[in-house]
C-alpha cells in the first residue's frame, strides 16, 4: 500500500509545473514596452532593447539590437532570450516571423487604445510571475483616469498638430484620441478615414476649432503660422498649447501625466467660451 502511495505522489509531483530558478531573459523591441516592464521591477531581466536614447540611459546594461524597423537577428540570438517582446504593427512582421522560425519565443503586444495598457501589464504579470505588481499598476492607472475623466462637460472642439510640414494630425483610432475624449474634447478629425490625416490650415478654420494642441516635437515657433488665421476661435482666444510628446505618444504609466496636461488645456479653453 505504501509503495502505491509513494508511486502516486511521485506521479503527481512530476506533473506539477516547475518554475525556472533563473529569471527570464527578455529582449524588448519597443521603448514603451520596455518602460512598462521597468515599472514592474523587471529591469534586470531586460537583456536587449532597440535604439532609443532615453531607454538606453534607463537600461545601460542592455544590448542595443537595432531599431524598431531593422533588427539585428544574430545579436538577438546571441543574447539567448527566453522571450522576445515585440510591438505588433510597429516591428516588421517579416523579421518577427524570422525570429519565430529560429525557435525564439515571441510575445506580440498591440497597443491601440488606453484600455490596452492594463491588459499589457496583466500579460506581463503572468509571464514574469509578478501579478501583484501588475495589479498595483493597473489600479493606479485606472484610478488616475477615473479621477480625470470629464462627464457631462461642454465639449471643446480640438485640433492636434502632430507634425507641421506637412500639417498632420490623427483620427479617432488611437489612445491619444481616447485621451481627448476622456478630457471632454471633440477631435475635429476623429471621423477621418486615415489614421494620420494630412490637411491644410483652411480645414482647421472650417472646423471652428476652439483649442489647438501641438506635439512638443514641433519647432518652438509652431504658433506663428496660426497668427494669420484670427478667424479661428483658438487663435483669437490664444488657446494654443504644447503638450509633452513622450507622455502622449508612448502608452506607459507616464501617460497619466499626459492626460492631466491635456485635460488642463481643455478646461482652460472651456472657461474661455
Amino acid at each position: 500500500m505504501y509503495q502505491s502511495l509513494i508511486a502516486l505522489f511521485l506521479l503527481i509531483l512530476v506533473q506539477l509545473p516547475v518554475k525556472a530558478s533563473d529569471p527570464l531573459r527578455l529582449v524588448v523591441l519597443a521603448p514603451d514596452l520596455a518602460n512598462n516592464l521597468v515599472v514592474m521591477e523587471a529591469s534586470e531581466q531586460i537583456v536587449g532593447i532597440i535604439a532609443n536614447p532615453s531607454l538606453q540611459a534607463l537600461l545601460p546594461e542592455a544590448a542595443v539590437v537595432g531599431d524598431h524597423q531593422l533588427l539585428n537577428v544574430e545579436q538577438i540570438l546571441g543574447l539567448e532570450p527566453d522571450w522576445v517582446i515585440a510591438w505588433e504593427g510597429g516591428n516588421p512582421e517579416s523579421q518577427l516571423q524570422r525570429l519565430e522560425s529560429l525557435g525564439l519565443n515571441l510575445l506580440r503586444i498591440r497597443t491601440e487604445r488606453l484600455t490596452d495598457l492594463p491588459q499589457q501589464w496583466s500579460q506581463f504579470g503572468v509571464l514574469l510571475d509578478r501579478e501583484p505588481q501588475a495589479e498595483r499598476l493597473i489600479s493606479q492607472f485606472e484610478q488616475g483616469l477615473a479621477e480625470l475623466q470629464k462627464r457631462d462637460a461642454k465639449p471643446v472642439r480640438l485640433f492636434y498638430e502632430l507634425w507641421h510640414d506637412p500639417l498632420m494630425s490623427l483620427n479617432g483610432s488611437s489612445w491619444i484620441a481616447d485621451i481627448f475624449e476622456l478630457c471632454g474634447a471633440e477631435n475635429i478629425l476623429g471621423a477621418s478615414y486615415e489614421a494620420y490625416p494630412q490637411i491644410g490650415e483652411e480645414a482647421v478654420l472650417a472646423g471652428n476649432v476652439e483649442l489647438i494642441l501641438a506635439s512638443s516635437e514641433l519647432p518652438e515657433h509652431w504658433r506663428e503660422k496660426w497668427r494669420k488665421w484670427p478667424q479661428i476661435p483658438a487663435v483669437a482666444q490664444d488657446q494654443l498649447y504644447t503638450v509633452n510628446a513622450d507622455d502622449l505618444h508612448q502608452l506607459t504609466l507616464n501617460t497619466l501625466r499626459g492626460v492631466r496636461e491635456v485635460c488642463l488645456a481643455v478646461e482652460r479653453a472651456r472657461q474661455v467660451y
